[in-house]
């Protein structure tokens, strides 16, 4: 055997081990969307004689779509099925009907039993286990205890324009491109001007759980997209900004911005699609997408991020990995639609009919 193919062979063998060993290594799984049932909200029929404190709501899933609101359980039975004349706000466990000019506000639990009752007279938020009402003028809330009465208020003169509430936190943004956050018990922690825009407006805003951070799109003529953290434990205007984009194109008109439950993420509606960063590299990314984006919900797992979009009357479901991968999409026409997850299954509400999809990885 001459020099040249003792030298070749070896290579050869060592190359063919190596390929043998990267590729027997399984393929990255791919999202799969397993339909699992489809319920009619139509078929429901409120049986008198089973009376609803009787249900189990321990395991339920609220709806609200066009006039209609609900709970329906993970195994596709309808508890709940309410038809409302004008507005409405739902939770997880609770609701309110009201109109424009309602003296007094009840809050009925999940089985049509009064709870509560707001005495002031504006119009109620309701956010997981938290209750707010905006009263009449547009520039001043309330936090609501259990029973309805106001457990903290701010009364402001310049238009709320944002809002968002946390486990931890409130926070509020006005017409003049000031924000001003809350604590638990109604104190200011926070407040500042993101700035930087000729025309100062808030037009979205959420805060984390932990409260540590907060994130805004806002102005007119060099629109920005801010982060901020509060840099100490007390109170006051200890803020930092931390990250800014001054955005290409421009939205006039609110829009919706949501933080990861880990914090490490945060997604906001851009005008063309939906932008999302890193909060620990400050990676910026934009994923196109037509239309508003509605809702933005997060499996349990938190691989997946699923969202709501809509252009004209068609509705795009869009699923999101791996920061800013965009791994699944689809449409439909509807006049109305919702969604939302609870462990890792995806429910979707179309009209008169809800559907539940597992989401799963092969």
């Amino acid at each position: 055997m001459n020099k040249k193919l003792k030298i070749i062979i070896p290579v050869f063998i060592s190359l063919a081990v190596f390929y043998l060993i990267t590729a027997s290594k399984s393929l990255s799984q791919e999202i799969q969307f397993l339909p699992v049932w489809t319920i009619d909200l139509e078929s429901y029929i409120k049986d008198d004689s089973n009376p609803l404190s009787q249900e189990d709501f321990s395991n339920i899933v609220p709806f609200k779509m066009g006039q209609n609101l609900g709970w329906f359980n993970t195994d596709g039975k309808i508890l709940n099925y309410i038809t409302f004349p004008y507005k409405a706000s739902i939770s997880e466990n609770s609701y309110s009907l009201y109109g424009t000019s309602s003296d007094e506000i009840i809050i009925n639990d999940a089985s049509n039993n009064e709870i509560a009752k707001i005495t002031e007279k504006g119009f109620p938020y309701f956010a997981e286990n938290r209750k707010f009402i905006f009263l009449p003028g547009g520039n001043s809330f309330a936090k609501l205890n259990d029973d309805g009465s106001a457990a903290w208020k701010y009364e402001g003169f310049t238009p709320i324009t944002a809002f968002s509430s946390s486990a931890t936190g409130t926070a509020a943004g006005f017409a003049n491109g000031s924000v001003i956050v809350f604590d638990s018990e109604g104190n200011i922690s926070q407040q500042y001007n993101p700035g930087g825009s000729n025309y100062e407006v808030i037009l979205g805003i959420a805060v984390s759980d932990s409260s540590k951070y907060i994130a805004t799109l806002s102005g007119q003529d060099s629109q920005r997209f801010v982060i901020s953290k509060k840099t100490d434990e007390s109170y006051g205007s200890h803020t930092s900004i931390i990250f800014f984009k001054t955005m290409e194109n421009e939205v006039n008109r609110q829009v919706l911005i949501k933080f990861s439950r880990d914090e490490k993420k945060v997604f906001y509606n851009s005008a063309s699609g939906i932008g999302i960063v890193n909060c620990r590299t400050f990676k910026n990314t934009e994923i196109p997408l037509k239309g508003r984006i509605l809702s933005i919900q997060e499996t349990e797992s938190g691989n997946e991020i699923i969202v709501l979009s809509k252009n004209e009357n068609i509705y795009t479901i869009s699923t999101i990995e791996s920061f800013d991968v965009l791994t699944g999409s689809f449409s439909f026409d509807a006049d109305n639609a919702f969604i939302a997850t609870k462990g890792n299954s995806l429910f979707v509400g179309r009209d008169g009919r809800i559907s539940k999809i597992d989401i799963i990885h092969k």
